[in-house]
């Protein structure tokens, strides 16, 4: 989970370094979701590893529920940038909801296995 941890930590800085000069070559508009795109990897992403690394050896999660996650993780995280770049040019688009469905159902899959596999025992 440490692993993982640095993974999320090197993503939130990444997703900041990105917004910021995207931003700065904005002329000033500026973007909830560009600002704050850098959260979701740090919040859901690094702190849930650290809470989660915590745990016994065989109460965490195996590596399938991992990779669903941090997908899940990774298509929010674009989301947000995706339509905080719309935001800037000053456009919507239908498609932006997509990725936040997207990274929701995904996440929500992840914690429903992860349940089933702490409920039953099993390693995913």
């Amino acid at each position: 989970m440490k692993k993982d941890r640095n993974h999320f930590l090197a993503a939130a800085a990444v997703t900041l370094l990105f917004s910021l000069v995207y931003e700065q070559f904005s002329h000033q508009v500026y973007s909830n979701c560009m600002v704050y795109a850098f959260t979701i990897p740090l919040l859901p992403g690094a702190l849930l590893c650290m809470l989660l690394g915590r745990l016994p050896e065989e109460r965490q999660p195996g590596i399938l529920i991992r990779t669903i996650y941090h997908s899940g993780v990774a298509t929010l995280t674009v989301g947000s940038l995706f339509r905080g770049v719309l935001e800037i040019y000053g456009t919507t688009s239908p498609l932006s909801a997509v990725y936040w469905l997207a990274g929701g159902g995904l996440c929500l899959i992840a914690a429903a296995a992860y349940l089933y596999a702490v409920m039953s025992r099993k390693v995913l």
